[in-house]
């Protein structure tokens, strides 16, 4: 990644890329940026040197006459051209290389556009927020990547850091504190992951706790314990030193004013149960079964008691019989009937 320069880390798209408002409605490039964007480009030669993107980036100061334009304004085009075609090889598996294409692909968008004075003002950024959320959000490959990077079962390796990290860096350039605006009917906490899937304070704040977040993420987390059984997690995407696209295409005012936290409610963990209070919930738990059979025995119906008493009654009798039987050493005969009547 580029260092040559006055952030302490600069992906691929902002170091091309490091204004929103240039040449339409701007100022062009420094010969300093410029630098710049052509070192970062010349990182990544032997990936984006078919696309011809390091030369046309090289032309962005010699645009004094009509016909410079027009030349690089096509190259720019015929550049994405073979950038997207990169995407649909069947051998572009690398999911670090297809973030850096479409990151290409976003910057050559831009130029193109920002520097045709026929295109409507605005366009370039529009066309680079609607490249992130139709095209990169679709990218199955990078998608997957990321969401498995970020789930408690997978190992945080050094690439899956270093892709978490170009994300958010990329987002946080595109959107600034409105990135859990909607998009797509969902919000989203970073790419393929949304914040609906965040469901328990060690979750959300396991999340935090990666180094890629925690460095690049530039979230804020607080905890509001002042309900007796709940707490609320409250996170925010802080405000950065930079204004977004977004706002600079004046889309953040579509923005609700609800979208730009993400609050949590969890259950507070129960204290232990003390032993006072462990003998009284025994105690109630046998007098409710004793209350139970109590109940079951007295509110049957009559004919079920009468037949009890019958039984018992003859028992009793029987028990008197053999007793007497024993006293005077006789017996006791019980008289019973079998076969049918008439």
């Amino acid at each position: 990644m580029l260092r040559a320069s006055l952030r302490v880390r600069v992906h691929l798209f902002s170091a091309v890329v490091p204004h929103a408002k240039l040449f339409n409605g701007g100022a062009p490039l420094t010969a300093k940026e410029l630098e710049v964007a052509r070192t970062t480009l010349a990182e990544w030669d032997d990936l984006l040197h078919r696309s011809g993107l390091r030369d046309a980036v090289g032309s962005l100061l010699n645009l004094d006459t009509l016909p410079k334009r027009r030349a690089l304004i096509r190259a720019m085009g015929e550049s994405m051209d073979v950038l997207r075609g990169e995407l649909y090889k069947k051998t572009c598996v690398d999911v670090y290389q297809r973030v850096q294409i479409h990151e290409a692909i976003m910057a050559a968008g831009f130029y193109q556009r920002a520097i045709d004075t026929n295109v409507l003002k605005g366009e370039s950024v529009r066309f680079v927020l609607n490249h992130y959320n139709f095209d990169v959000r679709r990218d199955v490959i990078i998608t997957k990547a990321v969401h498995d990077a970020l789930l408690a079962k997978k190992e945080v390796t050094s690439g899956s850091d270093k892709l978490i990290r170009d994300i958010l860096l990329l987002e946080r350039r595109l959107f600034g504190k409105y990135r859990f605006g909607s998009t797509g009917g969902r919000h989203w906490l970073m790419l393929s992951m949304a914040l609906s899937d965040i469901k328990t304070k060690a979750e959300i704040e396991r999340l935090m706790s990666l180094p890629s977040i925690k460095e690049e993420g530039n979230f804020s987390l607080t905890v509001d314990g002042a309900e007796k059984l709940w707490e609320t997690l409250t996170l925010i995407p802080k405000e950065e030193s930079e204004i977004s696209f977004l706002e600079t295409a004046d889309l953040h005012k579509l923005v609700n004013t609800a979208e730009l936290s993400y609050k949590l409610r969890v259950q507070k963990p129960l204290k232990p149960i003390s032993f006072s209070d462990r003998f009284k919930e025994a105690l109630l738990h046998y007098w409710v079964i004793w209350f139970s059979l109590w109940i079951m025995f007295f509110m049957v119906d009559e004919e079920i008691i009468t037949l009890v008493a019958l039984i018992f009654m003859k028992h009793q009798q029987t028990q008197r019989l053999h007793e007497e039987a024993k006293k005077t050493k006789g017996k006791v005969y019980v008289a019973s009937s079998t076969g049918s009547f008439g």
